[in-house]
């Protein structure tokens, strides 16, 4: 039987742990002693990627050994003998209040979800992961908490095969399900807890505003937001500004009119699938705002009855199929479109909203290439930059999967980064080959696919852009939805 023994704690206290008890982790300790005699700063990159696996397994189980402290700790607490687990894992404030009472709470999850714990200490999923399940379950009743329980297998299942973010969106969507509140009630309780705070920061001595605000309202303020970013980036005078004190002016100049800028009427866009539209939400619906905030369908249908709807058709993994062409620079209808398919930047390892990213040709428009959708995609000014001068490589295949090259040719990444398909029906990305690996061939000239996909029915997002000052029109919000028709391949959404 193996055994780690720990350096002295503060105490002067030494503890031997079963290696082969330890949360049920066989391997643990060989990964360990791996981790203790590896130098990252001697190693190459695939070596790296090895090392952050292994770090990971041994962090998943440190996190899962928190939680059965935690459980512990609320044990001994509810005899009466003990704190409460957060004071008992910010030991001493060595670890911030916050930080130990997400631990805490990852706690309740797992002991109430044997399995999420275990997938934990096997390094299967994340800490975030189990975040997003806790943060779901803190929203429910103790009826629907008892029905997310009852899912917890699907639960890791879904989290082993999904980045963390996208695992918390499935996770707020499954809590709206379980609670049978289609959005409305979350919306007006968010409404009532809009705020201002101001204050000083005292070690930066930097003046600080927070502004607390429902999704629609958010919405409607970054829309002005982001055109006065827009026009402030397209000043050649502000070329020396970081991104953030560009931000930071437009807003300011916004608010106090210190500069004229687009005067248009904010919009706001929003994206909802056909069918929970006319009929509601159902396991597979998307309604949210282009950023990815989640709206309530009573809300959309509000904003139907003075908007402007745009129908727009995505094929099976998320392409848009039918919208028009420009030709030097994306134009709106294209930007629209980009956006119904992208929350963010469209490299697989950023979060950059897409309002704040660049339309990148893929082939150079100066080389020849067309401002059609099927070469055009969202990157931040960071990605944007590593494509052109930073000797990186990025194809597109026609159904937006899309290969990624290192400056040596090497691939970093190939697969979809679309992310308003749902898990079913997105593929999951191929692994990116070793170094000795065949390449992958780029795309040719027309983008097409070597293959068709199959077996996912198209359907309909719709894009909405709602003016605050009510149109002309006179639709009522039953005409606004009537105005939808199903995609035009014969088959009904799902």
């Amino acid at each position: 039987m193996g055994k780690i023994v720990t350096p002295p704690c503060d105490d002067g206290v030494v503890v031997e742990a079963n290696t082969t008890n330890a949360g049920q982790a066989p391997g643990l300790a060989s990964v360990l002693a791996g981790l203790l005699a590896s130098d990252p700063s001697s190693v190459g990159r695939d070596d790296l990627a090895g090392l952050v696996k292994r770090s990971q397994r041994v962090r998943g189980w440190l996190d899962a050994f928190d939680a059965r402290i935690a459980i512990r700790a609320g044990d001994l607490a509810d005899q009466g003998s003990c704190e409460s687990a957060g004071s008992v894992l910010a030991g001493r404030g060595r670890r911030s209040q916050r930080d130990a009472e997400a631990a805490a709470n990852r706690g309740d999850v797992c002991k109430t979800m044997p399995t999420v714990q275990e997938a934990l200490a096997e390094g299967t999923i994340s800490a975030g992961h189990v975040d997003a399940i806790a943060n779901a379950a803190a929203q429910l009743n103790d009826s629907a908490k008892a029905e997310l329980c009852d899912l917890e297998k699907n639960l890791v299942n879904a989290a082993t095969a999904m980045p963390v973010e996208e695992f918390e969106r499935e996770c707020q969507n499954l809590g709206r399900i379980l609670t049978g509140d289609d959005g409305t009630s979350r919306h007006e309780r968010h409404r009532k807890m809009r705020r201002v705070r101001r204050w000083v920061d005292r070690q930066t001595g930097m003046c600080k505003t927070l502004i607390e605000l429902d999704a629609e309202t958010d919405a409607t303020m970054w829309t002005a937001m982001n055109a006065a970013i827009a026009a402030a980036r397209a000043d050649k005078q502000a070329a020396d500004l970081t991104f953030d004190q560009l931000q930071a002016d437009a807003v300011v100049n916004l608010i106090t009119g210190a500069r004229s800028t687009d005067q248009r009427v904010p919009e706001i866009s929003v994206l909802i699938d056909h069918s929970t539209l006319l009929s509601g939400l159902h396991d597979r619906s998307t309604c949210e705002t282009s950023d990815g905030n989640p709206l309530s369908v009573e809300t959309i249908r509000r904003l139907c009855c003075d908007g402007d709807i745009l129908p727009i058709v995505l094929g099976t993994m998320g392409e848009v199929l039918d919208v028009g062409r420009s030709e030097r620079l994306a134009n709106r209808q294209q930007r629209r479109a980009l956006r119904a398919m992208y929350r963010t930047c469209a490299h697989p390892d950023c979060h950059i909203k897409f309002d704040h990213c660049r339309i990148h040709h893929v082939i150079p428009w100066e080389a020849g290439g067309p401002t059609n959708l099927d070469h055009l995609i969202p990157l931040c000014d960071r990605h944007h930059h590593l494509a052109h001068e930073g000797g990186w490589t990025l194809t597109l295949q026609a159904d937006r999967s899309i290969t990624l090259r290192r400056p040596d040719g090497s691939i970093s990444f190939t697969g979809s980064t679309v992310d308003r398909t749902t898990p079913a029906e997105r593929p999951a990305p191929a692994p990116a080959p070793g170094p000795m690996a065949a390449p992958i061939a780029p795309s040719n000239a027309c983008g097409e696919a070597a293959d068709e996909p199959v077996g996912v029915p198209d359907w309909i997002f719709t894009l909405f852009e709602h003016r605050h000052e009510r149109s002309s029109r006179t639709a009522d919000d039953t005409g606004a939805i009537r105005t939808l028709q199903p995609a035009r391949t014969g088959r009904p959404p799902p």
